[in-house]
């Protein structure tokens, strides 16, 4: 039996710059590219940009501002404009936060009018490369095999996709020692559950989830049956902070002594853009591989098979949800963690929670340290970093084996525990942003490795297009601890 086929290719399409990956960070990092004139092509094996954040209904878009409450700018904010831009006026405060369904659209318009080239329905199968460099990429579409060649590659697919295919060292789920670590150190803190922590075995991932949208919910009763504060959301929201940040998910149950038969044990919700509709992050399927066919199918069929029992048992238990009904589900599996690079420079979780400063940073992340437990408990581990952001590292965005190769978004060389803030939307956003600048950088002053790249000479350019970025000596951030309770 034969293990190999020969298929025809299409002639190569040419491009300075190839992206793969349509979300949030791949977005970012082609419209980055195209607005410094480089000739710049997306692919997406989906067809719809956004990722998670559209086709995954995850919401709200988080870690946009730090913690004092100053945007970081950048395509991020202007994302964020372009969503303001769509409401009515009768949605909630913050709406523009909560639209994953226009999120898609806005994209799309905003790369169209850049000039990039967007690809759907094209899945990357395998690389071409020529020492330290790589020439091309092989993809599928609905016309057969396509080669895709390009000066700059940007892997933006959220499981190293491009990174795996080029040879670069990566790995997967969480260090040894890392839980006992955070514990030992005091900066891990349990939410939820209150008892001793049974820390994982190390090579574990978060669970993912499958999100869906019901409307039809009468406000108010919830947070009346409840025998606690109901209104905070994971890690330290209080009544008071939601007059600030509407958006943010809201919790409760856990402690009233009811039983709930649900996959995570807990009740998590996040008020939609209009009264009424909420995004429900209730399902949980441990143990996925996200970057493996079958545990990404089974994991997929797993969670989308919660999803009415879900709804049933909310219509059943919770007052308020009596009459609520199902708007759309997730078409995809929100898989929160999976590869990750292991780069030039890793950012370590110790180094985000106390905000150590790096010389070369190129984006900030100001979410809490969130690891859902991996066993699927009731229970988080994390807490919120010790001053406004932390900083991100250029070297977090380069291979350590390919020189015209850049990472972004979710797959950046982070540990776990950095992992579990940097994944986040807005942050993702930010790292997409500084890779497609650097890509355009390397091409116009004709540097072959990215990782010669002046640092400065970028970070400056990123200020000069609106990223609000912080580099120590220059334009501090301050670095103050700031209490919990002004998170």
């Amino acid at each position: 039996m034969e293990n190999s086929v020969v298929l025809p290719i299409q002639p190569a399409v040419q491009s300075d710059v190839l992206v793969v990956g349509g979300g949030p960070a791949g977005c970012c990092a082609a419209l980055a590219a195209a607005r410094q004139g480089m000739d710049t092509i997306l692919i997406d094996e989906c067809g719809m940009l956004g990722g998670l954040a559209s086709m995954g209904m995850v919401a709200p878009i988080s870690a946009t501002k730090d913690r004092l409450g100053r945007e970081f700018g950048g395509i991020l904010q202007e994302v964020l404009e372009n969503m303001r831009a769509l409401c009515t006026g009768d949605e909630r405060p913050g709406a523009e936060y909560s639209m994953p369904a226009a999120l898609g659209l806005v994209l799309l318009e905003m790369l169209n009018k850049a000039g990039v080239k967007v690809h759907f329905f094209t899945k990357l199968l395998s690389v071409e490369r020529n020492g330290r460099k790589l020439t091309g990429a092989i993809a599928a579409t609905k016309s057969g095999l396509r080669r895709y060649q390009a000066r700059q590659f940007i892997d933006a697919s959220g499981d190293g996709d491009l990174f795996v295919l080029a040879g670069e060292e990566h790995v997967f789920g969480s260090e040894p020692g890392v839980y006992e670590r955070l514990i030992e150190t005091g900066l891990g803190r349990l939410h939820f559950e209150h008892s001793e922590y049974e820390c994982p075995p190390p090579g574990v991932v978060q669970p993912s989830s499958v999100m869906f949208v019901v409307g039809g919910v009468k406000e108010g009763s919830y947070e009346a049956y409840n025998n606690k504060r109901f209104t905070y959301a994971d890690f330290d929201l209080t009544r008071e902070d939601f007059a600030r940040l509407p958006y943010a998910g809201r919790v409760g149950f856990e402690e009233n002594g009811e039983y709930l038969p649900l996959p995570q044990g807990r009740f998590l919700i996040f008020p939609g853009a209009r009264a009424g509709e909420f995004t429900i992050n209730m399902s949980r399927v441990t143990g996925v591989n996200g970057a493996d066919a079958d545990s990404l199918n089974q994991g997929t069929l797993n969670a989308e098979l919660q999803v009415l029992p879900i709804l049933d048992l909310l219509r059943r238990l919770i007052p308020g949800f009596e009459h609520a009904y199902l708007i759309h589900a997730s078409a995809r599996l929100g898989v929160r963690e999976s590869r990750r690079l292991v780069s030039r420079r890793i950012l370590h979780g110790e180094e985000a929670i106390r905000c150590v400063p790096m010389q070369d940073v190129i984006a900030h992340g100001s979410y809490i340290i969130d690891i859902h437990d991996p066993r699927g408990k009731a229970m988080a581990l994390g807490g919120a970093i010790q001053c406004s952001a932390y900083d991100i590292p250029y070297g977090a965005l380069l291979p350590r084996g390919t020189d015209n190769l850049l990472v972004c978004g979710r797959c950046i060389g982070v540990d776990h525990v950095a992992h579990s803030s940097t994944r986040i939307i807005g942050t993702c956003m930010l790292t997409g942003q500084a890779a497609g600048t650097a890509a355009a950088m390397c091409i116009c002053g004709r540097i072959e490795d990215a990782g010669k790249l002046d640092v400065s000479a970028l970070q400056h350019r990123l200020i000069a297009d609106g990223v609000n970025l912080h580099i120590p000596g220059q334009n501090d951030r301050p670095q103050t601890i700031i209490p919990d309770k002004e998170i």
